[in-house]
């Protein structure tokens, strides 16, 4: 996040039509020769592959090696062209929009990106009452500040001064415990009043229960990360995604505004402008169906047995 111009630069060179690909060519070769006699001492059945050198270095192995099958499960909501390469017999994606990128001979199967198991089966009411979260707040929790990639004390400085009626606010800064200690110094505790309603503020830094804190919660702000957004969804949580980098945060943050209505801020302004429009939103009736799938690696694991015990047969 220091020096966001030479990211976005590399990226778009990386994801160029042609410039970049003898790069990855040179890289994706020379780690297959490096880790081949691992591989061949290993001899596996099936490789899945979660980012784009290991899928492509795979691909060189499987030149020699036809028989192992290889998948590359695509974390992002959309597809760098470094994932592109021949070998591949089938691509996992994110979102059946997302299989026209695919543009080598594959398979392609949407069924989401995987996500904790723990993110399956808690009820909304039973966590919000273990956490003494009102049921008449809209609780919104803050998370990814703990690396530095979220202006985590600004945003609460920002919202608490804006004393939207009915909000929690729920700070979660990872192991990042002196932005913790710093937090809760200047915010919890603390509760702004606006007319009879208030606006608490928790601060916690490391969390073993965050899935339980995700099914509780009615709105999160976070980064645009592949893995993060695809939690979020598979909670049924309404989605702000604050200044997504360059490269897959702006590529995750423009397909998930456009198709999964994220809300996508660029100043603290239309941060604190996105949440009271949420909280002053009309409930649904019944709770949320999730629009990310909680299964996905279940059933991504459940598809490649499945190819096995075929060529088995075969």
């Amino acid at each position: 996040g220091r020096c966001p111009w030479l990211y976005e630069l590399a990226y778009r060179w990386g994801n160029s039509q042609g410039g970049s690909l003898w790069m990855r060519g040179l890289i994706n070769r020379s780690l297959a020769w490096l880790g081949g006699s691992y591989l061949r001492s290993v001899k596996p059945d099936a490789v899945l592959a979660t980012h784009a050198t290991p899928a492509g270095i795979m691909c060189y192995y499987k030149e020699k090696h036809p028989e192992v099958f290889l998948g590359a499960v695509v974390t992002d909501f959309t597809v760098h062209k470094w994932w592109l390469c021949e070998g591949v017999d089938t691509y996992f994606v994110a979102d059946a929009r997302l299989k026209e990128k695919i543009t080598v001979p594959a398979q392609v199967e949407a069924y989401g990106i995987p996500v904790r198991q723990e993110l399956q089966g808690d009820n909304y009411c039973s966590c919000r009452a273990s956490y003494g979260w009102k049921q008449e707040e809209r609780v919104c929790l803050i998370m990814g500040g703990g690396e530095g990639l979220l202006p985590m004390e600004e945003m609460l400085a920002a919202l608490t001064a804006a004393h939207i009626q009915g909000l929690r606010l729920v700070a979660i800064t990872g192991h990042n415990e002196k932005l913790a200690h710093r937090l809760r110094q200047r915010f919890a505790g603390h509760t702004t009043r606006s007319g009879s309603g208030a606006n608490p503020v928790e601060v916690y830094g490391f969390r073993q229960d965050v899935p339980q804190m995700l099914a509780g919660a009615d709105m999160i702000i976070t980064k645009a990360g592949g893995l993060t957004c695809a939690e979020v969804l598979a909670s049924g949580l309404e989605l702000v995604l604050y200044k997504p980098l360059p490269g897959q945060e702006q590529g995750n943050a423009s397909f998930l505004q456009a198709h999964y209505a994220a809300n996508v801020c660029q100043s603290l302004d239309d941060l604190v402008a996105a949440v009271g429009r949420m909280v002053n939103e009309a409930r649904p009736v019944e709770p949320q169906e999730p629009l990310g799938n909680p299964l996905a690696a279940e059933q991504i694991c459940t598809f490649v047995l499945q190819k096995l015990a075929a060529r088995a047969i075969v």
